[in-house]
């Protein structure tokens, strides 16, 4: 009897991390243009605050997502191979119209719903934030009929890029935990928690004392994030077994590193559970809300890197390991970290401009006050 071993050489990872960033925020965008939709059909219970978060997570995650895309694709050049040479059978060249389509749309939804805040700029004591005023293109008046119906394009459009981006990894069937319907679906659901994550971090950066009484979040925001996040919790840990079963070559529960793996993601769920119940009966103070998002994008985060990352350490074909350590430079940490702080620098000065515009009513309103004073 011959005895013969399979020696499979050192090969490169088929996702980097990058990819891991590219589906984080691309699915917290077309989940926060759902959600926006939900929110502006109920805008009579809902505040302009939360819509206004929700809008501008949905348009700078999904200009932030595609610069992921290009980032794991090694060449930006080779994004324009898929529009130069159209195959239709591939998810990955469909996914070429499906996402541009999805960014545009998401972008235009954001400035049509903000465009009376833009127009406001003009009152600033700053001549150049003046000037950004001008983006109104105008001074018609967006009507609740054309916000819908471009709010809601957008949200069919965002559930298309669901579709893609589950089926792109889905069909790889070299992968048994990739090729399987449990897959796209727990990605799905999970992309909500994102959503909502980046939605208090844009909250917490407008807190201030210049918004308005009738501007703060409402309890139907409340109502909103508590039911999504309970929702798409439980739903996340009832798919993540399933997921896990369905290894054809190795039981991952009798693995002590997947073991410890599937507690973290079981406990941050959990955690994402107790942060909707608390939602509703707290004051929802700054550090709060940074306390609650940390919580529910690590949540998110870290489902993705587990189902895409940790996936791809498991063998084939041999008894392995191939160990991952994940690097220092742009291809790793310092990635990780650069689309973060890129998609904070964003929402920071976006939501800056907000409160200057608060500010300035705000100003004025204590200018008319001390006028009638004095008058009196």
């Amino acid at each position: 009897m011959n005895i013969t071993e399979i020696l499979v050489p050192p090969q490169a990872l088929a996702w980097l991390p990058w990819a891991v960033q590219y589906f984080f925020y691309i699915g917290s965008a077309y989940a926060a243009a759902i959600l926006f939709v939900i929110s502006f059909i109920c805008r009579s219970h809902t505040s302009h605050q939360w819509r206004s978060a929700l809008v501008l997570v949905m348009a700078i995650s999904a200009v932030i997502g595609p610069i992921a895309l290009t980032a794991d694709l090694h060449q930006p050049g080779r994004s324009l191979h898929f529009f130069l040479h159209f195959t239709p059978w591939s998810w990955m060249s469909i996914g070429s119209l499906l996402l541009p389509t999805f960014s545009g749309l998401a972008v235009i939804t954001a400035w049509l719903y903000l465009r009376d805040d833009i127009a406001q700029l003009k009152q600033s004591s700053n001549i150049w934030i003046q000037r950004l005023s001008l983006l109104t293109l105008g001074q018609w008046k967006t009507s609740n009929k054309l916000m819908l119906s471009t709010a809601s394009l957008t949200g069919l459009s965002g559930l298309t890029i669901a579709l893609y981006t589950g089926l792109e990894i889905a069909v790889l069937a070299s992968r048994p935990l990739w090729h399987q319907p449990a897959s796209p679906l727990l990605w799905f659901v999970t992309a909500f928690i994102g959503a909502i994550g980046l939605s208090m971090v844009i909250v917490a950066l407008m807190k201030s004392q210049s918004v308005k009484k009738h501007e703060r979040m409402s309890l139907t925001d409340r109502k909103i994030i508590r039911h999504t996040l309970i929702l798409m919790s439980t739903l996340a840990m009832v798919f993540l077994p399933i997921w896990a079963s369905n290894h054809v070559h190795n039981n991952l529960f009798d693995i002590y590193e997947w073991q410890l793996r599937f507690a973290t993601l079981f406990i941050g769920f959990i955690a994402c559970i107790i942060v909707g119940i608390w939602v509703t009966r707290s004051t929802l103070k700054r550090p709060q809300l940074l306390l609650f998002s940390l919580v529910t994008l690590l949540s998110c985060w870290y489902l993705r890197w587990v189902t895409m990352m940790e996936v791809q350490t498991l063998p084939n074909y041999d008894a392995g390991p191939y160990p991952y350590s994940l690097p220092m430079g742009p291809n790793g940490l310092l990635g990780i970290l650069g689309m973060l702080g890129l998609w904070l620098a964003i929402a920071t000065v976006v939501t800056e401009l907000l409160n200057v515009k608060q500010s300035t009513h705000t100003r004025k309103n204590h200018a008319h006050s001390h006028e009638a004073l004095s008058n009196g």
